[in-house]
């Protein structure tokens, strides 16, 4: 998944805004971060470290020019040879790089050579980037157009930001924009980072989405956007709205609260159809994304919305960790109850999605603890059941919760009385409801 920002100015010391908006980014990436930056001499320098970029306020850094990476590993070693930016010096052009998605190696491998065992898909796009670069001693845009052309033939998804030296910044991603990536300006000064939250957090304005179809530069002379002639394709990833963005975000104009609330407006209507709904006496939220579900839940069914599952601040996403142990131990340390709230009662538990498993086991015997009467969970996404190759970690197939595993045998292993998932028509439909241009989305994980 990991989040990505760059912040440039031809006056002005950015990296102060820089920190901040990759600070409102940890939530796509908390195993490391690291920032590349142009010095008084041009050259680049970089910074990178493992843990949470929220206990580093205190770096020194001043440049003009600047991109910072928070990483969630999917691919290669968790360790600090992994994190962003990388630095590949090359016959002409120095390069440091960043990458949001997940990309396939092989052909890359077949012409650049092999970069070594567990080697990151980012790390070899970095240097296959700096390969097609190299072929050129002097940029222009025709040159850039070339290079771009072969970075488009890569399968998967990426969003990447560059410095290169003696040139300035590139910006550039997959011609499907299955990731999200969005631009803003404050005066002279721009940004462009993976969620529109990185961008108002710091009181830059939004100006909107960055399309496949183009290659941003930032240069000396200034910005420059050049369209390029084949079509866009908008085929953004839904679990964005799901479980990954922020709620403060918009994404393909499409504000992530909003959509949301039509999960949950359209989820209600589901859970109408599958139970006596006089029989429930709370509509209760997993903390924190499906909060907006919840709330929308509750008032389309005419029941009290109760957050009586409490979360611990100082547990990071578990969905993110990179070992089920380290998963399952912070679930228990993130999740707790409120006793006296739901002793006796008949709830129903609203989450984003069910992957592993792991959260909601752990809910339900938690408050099975706790003498609740009776459990109904409803999820405002489809049924999980493949694993995804662009950008975020899915267990094996066989590890799905939902993986050749009806409805019904889940209620039956977990002891419930009822699990109702979101139809993926519904999904869909309440994120093209506010922009009718998108036509299709990245679905793999629910096999589609």
């Amino acid at each position: 998944m990991c989040g990505i920002s760059a912040v440039f100015s031809k006056e002005d010391d950015i990296f102060t805004e820089l920190f901040e908006s990759l600070y409102h980014l940890q939530h796509r990436g908390q195993d490391s971060f690291g920032f590349s930056y142009f010095n008084e001499e041009g050259k680049i320098e970089t910074f990178r470290k493992e843990g949470l970029i929220a206990n580093n306020s205190s770096l020194e850094i001043s440049t003009k020019i600047g991109i910072g990476h928070v990483r969630y590993p999917t691919f290669g070693k968790n360790d600090i040879d992994e994190c962003q930016p990388f630095y590949v010096k090359g016959k002409y052009h120095t390069i440091s790089m960043i990458h949001n998605g997940q990309i396939e190696t092989d052909e890359i491998e077949n012409k650049i050579g092999k970069l070594g065992e567990n080697c990151s898909d980012s790390l070899y796009l970095a240097h296959y980037l700096s390969y097609l670069l190299n072929r050129y001693q002097n940029l222009n845009y025709l040159r850039l157009f070339y290079v771009f052309t072969e970075i488009q033939k890569i399968k998967g998804a990426f969003n990447c930001i560059c410095l290169i030296e003696g040139f300035g910044l590139i910006c550039f991603k997959d011609q499907y924009n299955i990731r999200p990536l969005v631009m803003g300006q404050k005066n002279d000064n721009y940004i462009i980072c993976s969620e529109s939250v990185g961008i108002t957090s710091i009181d830059y304005e939004l100006i909107g989405d960055i399309y496949g179809n183009s290659i941003i530069t930032f240069t000396k002379e200034g910005l420059d956007i050049v369209k390029l002639t084949h079509t866009t394709n908008l085929k953004p990833c839904i679990f964005e709205w799901v479980y990954l963005a922020r709620e403060e975000s918009i994404i393909n104009s499409v504000n992530v609260y909003k959509a949301r609330i039509k999960m949950g407006e359209l989820l209600a209507t589901k859970i109408k159809s599958k139970i006596d709904i006089s029989d429930l006496d709370y509509v209760i939220p997993i903390p924190d994304t499906s909060k907006p579900v919840a709330l929308e839940i509750a008032n389309q069914l005419k029941k009290p919305y109760v957050e009586a599952i409490t979360k611990n601040r100082y547990v990071n996403r578990t969905f993110i960790m990179d070992t089920n142990n380290k998963r399952n131990k912070n679930i228990k340390r993130k999740l707790n109850a409120i006793t006296h709230l739901i002793k006796n009662k008949s709830i129903l538990i609203v989450d984003d999605s069910i992957v592993r498993g792991n959260t909601m086991r752990h809910i339900i015997n938690l408050l099975k603890d706790n003498q609740v009467k009776k459990i109904y969970i409803a999820i405002c996404s489809p049924q999980i059941k493949n694993t995804n190759n662009f950008g975020y970690d899915m267990p094996r197939k066989e590890d799905l919760v939902s993986y050749l595993k009806p409805d019904e045998e889940i209620e039956k292993e977990w002891g419930i009385e009822k699990i109702i998932f979101q139809d993926l028509e519904d999904l869909k439909k309440s994120i093209t409801c506010y922009n009718k241009y998108i036509k299709d989305f990245e679905l793999s994980i629910f096999g589609e």
